[in-house]
């Protein structure tokens, strides 16, 4: 199923936060389809990861990156659930 270039645009926001965004800023992400609270996960290692879905819908995305630490891991740690909505 292909998303629509609004959902694309919010989910690209979402990623591009969670690679440099400030504490304050991941922590306020929401799902970029319905609104509610997302889990995001930052895996280091030689090739690190993501994983971020919403606790929600279950709408979600993962990805590698070359990159090290985001700069929130040192202060939320690697494993997080932002604000957003609760369901």
């Amino acid at each position: 199923m292909a998303l629509s270039p609004e959902l694309k645009a919010a989910w690209q926001k979402i990623m591009q936060a969670a690679l440099s965004g400030s504490s304050e800023e991941v922590m306020r992400l929401t799902c970029g389809t319905c609104g509610g609270c997302l889990r995001v996960v930052f895996t280091g290692g030689e090739r690190a990861s993501f994983t971020i879905r919403c606790a929600a819908c279950s709408t979600g995305v993962a990805f590698d990156v070359e990159a090290g630490a985001p700069p929130w891991v040192e202060s939320l740690g690697p494993d997080i659930t932002t604000g957003g909505t609760p369901s």
